[in-house]
Order: structure tokens, then sequence, then C-alpha cells
């Protein structure tokens, strides 16, 4: 016996929708850069990579 659900078919075609763009590796990577971008924008901060310790690099990087 399998287990099944019912959906109907206008939401499992937004399903199907949102599973392709979030494969699709490329268009991730430019929303994660437009993120950090509007962040960095909006806060004068930007912690790429380093998050050991939040507070202390968003201070080194505010102080120059």
């Amino acid at each position: 016996m399998t287990n099944s659900i019912q959906i109907p078919v206008e939401e499992y075609k937004a399903m199907k929708e949102e599973i392709a763009l979030l494969k699709d590796t490329p268009l991730l990577s430019k929303v994660n850069r437009l993120v950090d971008l509007l962040y960095q924008e909006k806060y004068g901060l930007y912690l790429g990579n380093d998050t050991s310790d939040l507070t202390e690099s968003s201070i080194r990087n505010n102080w120059k």
C-alpha cells in the first residue's frame, strides 16, 4: 500500500515551479548576492562568511 495525498492541480503546478526555481543554482547564487548587497546598503554592514563573532566583525568593519 502506498501513501498518497490529493491536492488541486494548480497547487501542484505551483509547487513544481517552486522546486524548479530552487534547483536553479545560478539563480540562487544571484539572489544570495542580492540579499548581501541590500543588507550592506541598508545597514552599512557586510558579514560575508565571517560569522564567528558577529558583534566584533560589525564593529571592526564600521570603525574603518
